[in-house]
C-alpha cells in the first residue's frame, strides 16, 4: 500500500488562502485579543464571515462539509496567526462540538441551531467537567429529569471553555447530564442547553491562556428536542467528542511551537552576545534542531489522527483506531512542543516573558491546552489499554 504524506491541491490551495486571510483579520489583533481577554467582536464577524465555525458542518445548513485533515489545516494555520488561542478556541472547539449536533441532533434541534452557527457565529461547547469530576467524567452529577415535554436540569459545571464567548455571541452549551442516575454511567444523556435559557448562572475563572467558565443549573428547562442522541449514550457519545476535539487541541500547541521556533529563529540570527549571533552558539543549535524535530514528528501525528478521523467517519477503520491516534498526538504534543515553546521564550531572555513579545501568551496558552481534552497521564491511560485491554484498567476488581 503506497502511503501520501502531501495534501491534495484543494488542501494546499485552501492552506494558502486562509492563511492570506488570517494575515490580514486576525495576526494583527493578536494583543488587542489579549487585553480583551475574549474574541473581539471584529474578529469574530470575520471568523463568522468565512464560516469556519460551520467547516465541519453539512452543506444544507451553510457548513462547508470538511474533512477532518481540512480542519486541521485550518486550526494549524490560525494559531500560527493567533498565539494567545483566544480567537482559535471558539472555532476549533465551537466547530468539533457544532459537529456533534449534526450528526447525532434531532431534525428541529438541527434546523434551530445549525444555521446560526454558520450565520450568526453561535458557538456550542460540550461541557461534562465539573467541581467534583474531570478525568473521571462518567462520575457527574448534574441531572436532567423528564416532566411532560422538558427536561429539567440541575447541576454545576466548571472549567469549561468558551462560555464568555457563548453569551456575548449566542448559542448554547452541549451538557453532559444523568438522564437515570441509579444506572451510573449506563445513565448518562448529552442534552444541548440554550444560553439564553431560565435558571442558567455563568462565571469566569481567569485563564492563565484563555478564561475558563463555569455554568449552573437550577431547574433548567429544556425542550424534549434538545436531547443529542438518545437516553443513556451520552457515554460513549462523550468519548467521541473527546476524540474529535482531542486532534484540534493537539494541533493548537503544535501550531503555537511551529510560530515559537518561526520568530526565536529570526530573533537568534539577530541578537549578539560576545561579539556574534546567539543562533552562532552549539546550545541554541542543538536545542533547536531537536525542538524542530520534535515538533515536526507532532505535526504529523496530528494529521494522522485527522486522517484516522476521517477514516471513522467513512466506515473504514474502527473507532479504536482515532481514539489512540488523538492521545499518541496530544501527549507527543503536550510534551515535546512544550518544550520548544519554553526553549524559545528563553532564547528571547527576560524579554521573552513581557507581553511585548507573543511568546508568553503563547507559552501560558500552549501549558493550559496540554491539560484541555485530557491530560498526559489520560492521554498514557488511554494508549496503555488500547495496547493491554481494558482489563488492565487500574479501576477494574483484580481476582
Amino acid at each position: 500500500m503506497p502511503v501520501d504524506f502531501s495534501f491534495t491541491e484543494e488542501q494546499e490551495l485552501f492552506r494558502r488562502t486562509i492563511k492570506e486571510y488570517y494575515a490580514k483579520t486576525i495576526s494583527t489583533k493578536a494583543k488587542e485579543i489579549t487585553r480583551a481577554r475574549i474574541i473581539t467582536a471584529d474578529v469574530h464577524r470575520a471568523l463568522t464571515s468565512q464560516g469556519l465555525l460551520g467547516l465541519l458542518l453539512p452543506k444544507e445548513f451553510g457548513g462547508s462539509e470538511a474533512d477532518y485533515v481540512t480542519f486541521a489545516i485550518a486550526v494549524e494555520e490560525l494559531m500560527k496567526a493567533d498565539t494567545t488561542g483566544i480567537a482559535g478556541i471558539p472555532v476549533w472547539y465551537g466547530a468539533a462540538c457544532a459537529r456533534m449536533i449534526a450528526v447525532y441532533g434531532t431534525p428541529a434541534l438541527k434546523e434551530e441551531i445549525l444555521p446560526k452557527v454558520v450565520k450568526d457565529g453561535w458557538i456550542t461547547p460540550l461541557h461534562s467537567t465539573e467541581p467534583g469530576c474531570g478525568t473521571d467524567f462518567t462520575a457527574i452529577t448534574t441531572v436532567a429529569k423528564k416532566s411532560g415535554g422538558e427536561y429539567v436540569v440541575n447541576g454545576e459545571k466548571q472549567i469549561l471553555s468558551c462560555v464568555p464567548e457563548v453569551v456575548k455571541y449566542g448559542g448554547g452549551f452541549i451538557t453532559s447530564v444523568k438522564t437515570k442516575p441509579e444506572l451510573g454511567p449506563k445513565g448518562m444523556s448529552l442534552i444541548y442547553i440554550p444560553a439564553a435559557s431560565n435558571g442558567i448562572t455563568t462565571r469566569v475563572f481567569e485563564g492563565m491562556g484563555v478564561d475558563l467558565g463555569g455554568v449552573r443549573y437550577d431547574n433548567t428547562k429544556v425542550p424534549e428536542h434538545c436531547l443529542i442522541g438518545s437516553e443513556g449514550n451520552g457515554r460513549q457519545l462523550t468519548y467521541e467528542s473527546f476524540v474529535h476535539a482531542r486532534v484540534p487541541t493537539a494541533m493548537t500547541i503544535v501550531a503555537t511551537a511551529e510560530k515559537c521556533l518561526e520568530l526565536g529563529m529570526d530573533h537568534v540570527k539577530q541578537r549578539r552576545a560576545f561579539g556574534r549571533p546567539i543562533g552562532g552558539f552549539e546550545g541554541i543549535q542543538f536545542e533547536l534542531a531537536e525542538d524542530y524535530a520534535n515538533v515536526l514528528a507532532a505535526r504529523w501525528l496530528c494529521y494522522r489522527a485527522a486522517w484516522l478521523v476521517d477514516r471513522y467517519h467513512e466506515g473504514k477503520a474502527p473507532f479504536q483506531d482515532a481514539m489512540m491516534a488523538a492521545s499518541c498526538a496530544k501527549l507527543v504534543a503536550s510534551e515535546s512542543c512544550l518544550k520548544a515553546i519554553s526553549d524559545a521564550v528563553e532564547w528571547f531572555g527576560g524579554m521573552g516573558t513581557t507581553t511585548d513579545y507573543d511568546t508568553q501568551q503563547a507559552f501560558r496558552m500552549a501549558r493550559q491546552q496540554a491539560i484541555a481534552e485530557g491530560t498526559r497521564s489520560a492521554q498514557k491511560v488511554v494508549i496503555a489499554l488500547q495496547l493491554l485491554g481494558s482489563e488492565f484498567a487500574a479501576w477494574r476488581k483484580w481476582q
